[in-house]
């Protein structure tokens, strides 16, 4: 799954991470800071609306904002 975020830096990369790994340990994560949409992929947890609310609300706890982008 891939989440449009609102993050700048390494920084703002580390937090969302930490926040999503707490909640899916075993999700593989890479935030692309380098996209104009500051992509988060998320790897190995189902693609549906549920996971996809849940990461969102990890998400927000780091402070940050990420949107689901559908497929």
């Amino acid at each position: 799954m891939d989440f449009k975020t609102n993050a700048k830096c390494g920084g703002c990369s580390s937090k969302i991470i930490a926040g999503v790994k707490n909640r899916f340990p075993n999700a593989e994560l890479e935030l692309d800071l380098n996209s104009a949409d500051k992509v988060l992929h998320v790897h190995g947890i189902p693609e549906d609306d549920e996971h996809a609310a849940q990461v969102e609300a990890a998400i927000a706890e780091t402070g940050f904002k990420g949107s689901w982008v559908k497929r």
